[in-house]
C-alpha cells in the first residue's frame, strides 16, 4: 500500500495548482487584456498622418490579416477599476469577433473592461497601447503598418514565457509555488522513509528498485484520476459562479503546467527517498533502519533552505502586515478629502514632455490661481542636496490651498496661515520655506536646495522667507508617494503621512512654479482637484483629451491599494504557514533518522544512567547552533546595513536603500519561527527517546 502521506501530497498538489492558477490568471486579467499575442506601443508620431486615418488603417489591417486589434484607454473617472477597449475585430473567425456584441469575457470580477468600436476613438491622438489578437507574426506586420504611417513603435509580448518570468520572478505567487514545491518534496520524502519497513518486505519478496517504483506509480495512476475529478468538479463549480467559466482554457493550461511541475518534483523526491531505503540491507530494512548519513544529509539539504526561505517569508509577512496597518491608520485622512481626484497624464507624450508643459502646465497654473487645486509635490531631501550630509527625509512643494487644509505649527504651537485670497498679488509674495526645528543646524544647506528646486537656473528671482516648524509633526501628502522618487523606498510602501518634512509653500498660481513643474508634480499624483467637475470642465474647455487621460479618485484609490495590501498579506501568511509545515516535517525527519540509527545505543546509555542531554548532546548542539545562527541572521544583516549607511553619510552620499527596520513584530515573528523549529526538534526527539526506552531498543 502507498503511504497515506503520499496520497495526501498528490491530492494537495492538484488543489494548490488550481488555487495558484486562479490567482495568477486573475492578476494577469487585472494587469492587462487576456488572449493577446503581442502588445504594440506607439511611442511617437511625426504628425504626417491624422488620427482618423490611423484608425482606418488599423481597421483595414485587422480585416486583411484576420486578426483582432484593440486600443486600450483608461476610464476617465475610474482608471483603477475600469478600462476601455476600442476594437477592430478583424472578421468572424477571430478570438475577438463576439466582443463588440457580448463584451469582453473578464476573468476577474475586480476589473471591468468595456468594448467599443475602434472608430469611436478616431479623434484621439493615435499614440498609445494596442493589443494584437492573432498569430505572433501579426504584431510585426502591424509595427510595419505604423512605421509607414510615420510612427515610432515598440513591440512586446507580455504573455510570453519570458515576459511572464520577468514580471513574476519577484512576485509573492512565485514564492508560493516554491514553498509549496518544497513542502511537497519534504512530505513525500518523509512518507517514503516512514514506509521503509513495507519496502523492506517487498525487497525480501524479490522486488527490485524499479519494480517497487513502478508499483507505486501504478497505484498513483489509479488515485490521480479520482483526485483530478474531484478538484475539477470543485473548480468548475466555483468558476461557473465567479465568472461564468471565462478563459477556462487558459486557466486549465496554467493549472496543468503547475501540476506537472509539482508532480515532477514529487516523483523525483519519491524516487530519491526510495533509493535511500535501498542503501541498507534487507534485514535492517525490515526493522525500519535507514542509511543515517545519506538520509540526514538529504534532510538538512531541505531544512537549511527551508529555514532561509521561512525567514525571508517571515520578514515579508511582517512588512505586509505593517503596510496593512499603516494603510488602515491613514484611511481617516483619505476619507476627509471627499470626492477629490488627482489627474493622470497620457504616457503617449513621454518623448515630448514639452507638449504637456505647453498645454497642461498653463491650465494647472490658472486652476491654482482660482483656488481649484491642492499642490503637494514631493522630493527626496538627500537627493535634493547631494554632498550636504543631510538626514533622510522629504521636501514637500505645496501651495497656499494645501496649507489651508493641512495644519502646520511653529515651535510655539501657532499654526501657519494660508495666504490664499490675499490682496497682495501672488507674484509679489515670498515663497515660504518651513524647516523643522530638528533640522535647524542644516538650514543653510536646505535653503540652498529649496532655491534650486524653485529656481533651477539660480537667477535669484525668487524671494524666500525661512521659518521653523515644530519637530515631530506628521502631515498628509495626498498620495502614498508611489509616483514620486525617494531613494531607498519601495514603490509600494504607503508614505501618505510624512514626518518632519521640509515644506516649500508657493503662492497659488504664482510665477515661481514653472509650467513644467506643474506637469511634473501632476505626474506624481501631486495635483489634487477637490471638485472633479473642475477637471472635466477644464478638459473640455482647454481641449486636453489627448493629454489628460484619466482622473483618479484619491479616496477610492487608497481603498483599492488597501485591498491589494490585504491580498498580499494573505498570500504571505499562506506562505509562512506552509514554510512552518516544511520545518515541522523536516524536524521530525531528522529525529526519526537519528532514532532509528542509534536506538540500541540510546537504550544502553539510558539503562546505564546517562542523562537525556548527555545521550543526545551532538544532535542538540547542532540544532541549538542552527537556531542561534538563524535567530541572529536578520538582526546581523540590519546591523550591516546601518554600517553601510553610516559610510554613505560620512561620504556625503544619499542613502541608496532603506535600512531594515526591526520592530517588536519583526523580532517576535522571527523568534517565534526559530523557537517553533527548535521546539519541533526537541519534542520529536523526546517522543522517539521515550519510545525507544519503552520498547527496549526493538526499533521505533
Amino acid at each position: 500500500m502507498l503511504h497515506r502521506g503520499i496520497r495526501v501530497v498528490h491530492a494537495a498538489l492538484l488543489a494548490f495548482s488550481a488555487i495558484l492558477a486562479f490567482l495568477f490568471v486573475r492578476g494577469l486579467d487585472e494587469d492587462g487584456v487576456l488572449g493577446n499575442s503581442a502588445m504594440v506601443d506607439v511611442l511617437d508620431s511625426d504628425g504626417s498622418t491624422s488620427a482618423p486615418h490611423v484608425v482606418q488603417a488599423v481597421e483595414s489591417f485587422a480585416a486583411r490579416h484576420g486578426v483582432g486589434v484593440a486600443r486600450e484607454v483608461p476610464d476617465l473617472k475610474n482608471p483603477d477599476t475600469v478600462r476601455h477597449l476600442y476594437l477592430a475585430p478583424g472578421g468572424t473567425g477571430t478570438r475577438t469577433a463576439k466582443w463588440l456584441d457580448h463584451g469582453y469575457p473578464a476573468f476577474s470580477e475586480n476589473f471591468t473592461t468595456r468594448v467599443h468600436p475602434l472608430a469611436d476613438v478616431g479623434q484621439l491622438d493615435p499614440r498609445g497601447t494596442y493589443y494584437v489578437f492573432g498569430p505572433a507574426g501579426a504584431a510585426d506586420a502591424l509595427r510595419l503598418e505604423f512605421t509607414h504611417l510615420g510612427m515610432t513603435v515598440e513591440v512586446s509580448h507580455p504573455l510570453s514565457a519570458r515576459g511572464l518570468i520577468d514580471r513574476y520572478k519577484n512576485d509573492s505567487l512565485f514564492r508560493s509555488f516554491y514553498v509549496v514545491a518544497l513542502a511537497a518534496l519534504t512530505m513525500t520524502g518523509a512518507s517514503v522513509l516512514l514506509n521503509a519497513r513495507a519496502y523492506g518486505v517487498l525487497r525480501m519478496q524479490g522486488m527490485s528498485f524499479t519494480g517497487i517504483l513502478l508499483r507505486d506509480l501504478r497505484r498513483l495512476a489509479v488515485f490521480w484520476p479520482l483526485s483530478a475529478a474531484v478538484v475539477a468538479a470543485a473548480v468548475l463549480t466555483f468558476l461557473g459562479l465567479y465568472n461564468g467559466l471565462a478563459w477556462l482554457g487558459l486557466f486549465a493550461a496554467v493549472a496543468a503546467v503547475l501540476a506537472v511541475l509539482l508532480a515532477a518534483v514529487v516523483l523525483a523526491a519519491h524516487a530519491a527517498a526510495l533509493a535511500l531505503t535501498f542503501k541498507v540491507g534487507v534485514l535492517p530494512a525490515l526493522k525500519g533502519e535507514l542509511p543515517s548519513r545519506a538520509a540526514s544529509l538529504s534532510v538538512y539539504l531541505v531544512r537549511v533552505p527551508a529555514l532561509l526561505l521561512a525567514l525571508s517569508i517571515a520578514t515579508n509577512a511582517t512588512l505586509a502586515s505593517r503596510d496593512v496597518l499603516t494603510r488602515e491608520d491613514n484611511r481617516d485622512a483619505y476619507h476627509a478629502v471627499g470626492d477629490a481626484v488627482s489627474i493622470r497624464l497620457s504616457g503617449a507624450f513621454a518623448m515630448h514632455m514639452d507638449q504637456l508643459d505647453q498645454h497642461v502646465g498653463p491650465w494647472l497654473r490658472r486652476a491654482d490661481a482660482r483656488g481649484e487645486v491642492i499642490v503637494a509635490g514631493r522630493r527626496d531631501l538627500q537627493m535634493s542636496a547631494p554632498g550636504e550630509h543631510l538626514p533622510s527625509g522629504e521636501i514637500l512643494v505645496v501651495n497656499d490651498t494645501y496649507l489651508a487644509r493641512q495644519p502646520m505649527v511653529d515651535p510655539a504651537g501657532r499654526r501657519y496661515a494660508s495666504q490664499a485670497g490675499s490682496a497682495t498679488a501672488a507674484d509679489a509674495r515670498a515663497v515660504r520655506l518651513l524647516i523643522p526645528d530638528t533640522l535647524a543646524s542644516d538650514t543653510p544647506a536646505i535653503t540652498k536646495a529649496a532655491e534650486a528646486i524653485i529656481d533651477p537656473d539660480l537667477t535669484g528671482r525668487v524671494p524666500m522667507k525661512v521659518s521653523a516648524t515644530r519637530g515631530g509633526q506628521r502631515v498628509f501628502g495626498y498620495n502614498t508617494g508611489e509616483y514620486s522618487y525617494r531613494s531607498g523606498h519601495d514603490a509600494a510602501e504607503d508614505r501618505s503621512m510624512v514626518r518632519d518634512p521640509v515644506v516649500i509653500v508657493v503662492p497659488n498660481g504664482s510665477r515661481f512654479l514653472t509650467d513644467d513643474a506643474y506637469t511634473a508634480i501632476a505626474t506624481q499624483a501631486g495635483v489634487v482637484f477637490p471638485d472633479p467637475a473642475d477637471v472635466t470642465a477644464g478638459i473640455r474647455a482647454e481641449h486636453l483629451q489627448d493629454y489628460v487621460n484619466s482622473m483618479s479618485p484619491v479616496g477610492e484609490k487608497t481603498a483599492l491599494d488597501l485591498r491589494k495590501a490585504l491580498t498580499e498579506l494573505r498570500v504571505q501568511i499562506f506562505n509562512l504557514v506552509i514554510a512552518a509545515m516544511v520545518l515541522l516535517i523536516a524536524a521530525v525527519g531528522v529525529c526519526l533518522i537519528y532514532a532509528r540509527k542509534n536506538a540500541q545505543s540510546i537504550f544502553a546509555q539510558h539503562v546505564s544512567g546517562w542523562r537525556y542531554v548527555a545521550s543526545h548532546r551532538f544532535l542538540l548542539a547542532v540544532e541549538v547552533a542552527i537556531a542561534v545562527i538563524f535567530a541572529t541572521r536578520v538582526p546581523f544583516q540590519a546591523w550591516q546595513q546601518r554600517q553601510h549607511l553610516r559610510q554613505l553619510a560620512a561620504a556625503g552620499e544619499p542613502a541608496t536603500f532603506e535600512p531594515t527596520r526591526l520592530t517588536a513584530l519583526d523580532l517576535g515573528v522571527i523568534s517565534g519561527l526559530v523557537v517553533f523549529e527548535l521546539a519541533a526538534v526537541l519534542l520529536a526527539l523526546a517522543y522517539f527517546h521515550r519510545r525507544i526506552v519503552k520498547e527496549g531498543a526493538t526499533g521505533t
